[in-house]
């Protein structure tokens, strides 16, 4: 099994406070990029940042392919990717330049995820008729990947959303045929669909390894049984799950530095992050505590489902959400691996978690929780080996 880092950087205002302290985001962004060096330095296989866009302390990574490109120069041998670029609004050639060019001053380590993005956050930026959004998505991210994949001159294209005429688009992808393709998902049930365009699944662990290994199996079932229409060259065929956690020494060390943290950062993905969006007002912190109090809870303000309303008000005792001693975090692990996702994911940098607990809690990571698995990586292997000799299909991958 693969293992690797996850950022939705969050930068939380103090409480009461309008703005940030001074220095406060570009902390935040050399803090995150430390760890990612510490991790590379540590043998962490994989560094994945999302893209959001209009979600302040939340998420402050809108320009993701900025920071990847300065995590090239820092690192050695983590692959660096994006999970994912939001394709409904970003220029398809232009994605598959600033791709291809972290593909080249990585040396071919860069990793390319895709997806249509949250409707909240993309609509300010789309330039479609908002419900057609995930369908120009779609076209976008299929000529990103074309613009990859190609060797000399792409021969263009004319459809519905999009009209550009043939051009030689450089730089060119480091990697052949290009760098390995993945989408997210955000709710159960989505994975066979992943696997019939050939793409590697981002998902989360939140309800427990049970469910993470029923996703596999549905994921590499759909892959043996359904038509799949590749989008890229090769098929990658991969499913990673995250965790979002911190370990410590002992359990409570862990929690008492990680819960709040953990429970803001529930809070946001829960709908928090979302609510009053461009509302001058809008303080995510303040608002947590306030619904902590129970004095209110602003995520009601928007259309999120009752049931994830709920998970994110119990997120940090989710059965997939960690923090805990050396111990618990191998156990989690194991059963991870039980479930035969090929990597392991740990979310990074979230509420006012302080630095120092995140990069101590790497090193045991580094240290005392991933050499076991490294021991099995060849017995997850062959099992790789032998779902793939079953589907026939060219592989684009690294895991």
């Amino acid at each position: 099994m693969k293992f690797g880092v996850f950022y939705n950087p969050m930068v939380p205002k103090d409480p009461d406070h309008d703005d940030w302290e001074p220095g406060r985001e570009r902390r935040a962004y050399a803090e995150m990029i430390e760890q990612i060096r510490f991790a590379d330095s540590l043998g962490f296989d994989y560094a994945f940042l999302g893209e959001h866009h209009f979600m302040p302390e939340y998420a402050h990574n809108s320009a993701t392919e900025v920071l990847l490109g300065a995590l090239s120069q820092v690192t050695q041998n983590i692959r660096l990717g994006t999970g994912i670029v939001h394709a409904s609004h970003n220029d398809p050639i232009r994605t598959a330049e600033r791709i291809a060019m972290l593909d080249q001053l990585t040396g071919g380590r860069a990793e390319f995820g895709f997806g249509p993005g949250t409707p909240a956050e993309v609509r300010p930026l789309l330039h479609v008729d908002p419900s057609k959004y995930r369908e120009a998505a779609h076209e976008s991210a299929q000529i990103s990947v074309d613009v990859l994949g190609s060797s000399g001159v792409w021969p263009g294209v004319r459809n519905a959303f999009f009209d550009y005429p043939a051009v030689d688009v450089v730089p060119k992808s480091f990697q052949t045929p290009h760098p390995p393709l993945w989408t997210s998902v955000s709710r159960p049930g989505q994975v066979a669909d992943v696997a019939e365009r050939g793409l590697g699944v981002l998902m989360l662990t939140l309800a427990g390894s049970e469910l993470v290994a029923a996703e596999v199996a549905a994921y590499w079932e759909a892959l043996r049984t359904r038509p799949v229409k590749m989008m890229g060259k090769g098929i990658n065929p991969a499913v990673f799950t995250f965790t979002i956690g911190l370990v410590a020494p002992t359990d409570e060390l862990a929690v008492e530095r990680a819960r709040e943290g953990v429970e803001l950062y529930g809070f946001g993905l829960s709908g928090g992050s979302s609510a009053r969006m461009g509302d001058p007002a809008h303080h995510l912190y303040n608002e947590f505590l306030q619904f902590k109090a129970g004095q209110g809870d602003v995520r009601t303000l928007t259309d999120t489902p009752a049931p994830l309303l709920e998970m994110g008000a119990h997120f940090a005792d989710l059965p997939g959400t960690m923090m805990c001693g050396p111990e618990r975090a191998r156990e989690f692990t194991r059963q991870i691996e039980q479930s035969h996702a090929d990597g392991l994911l740990l979310n990074q940098q979230f509420g006012t978690t302080k630095h120092e607990h995140l990069m101590e809690s790497l090193e045991i990571w580094g240290t005392q929780v991933i050499p076991e698995f490294r021991e099995r990586e060849a017995e997850h292997q062959a099992w790789r080996r032998k779902q793939l000799s079953e589907i026939g299909l060219p592989v684009v991958t690294s895991v």
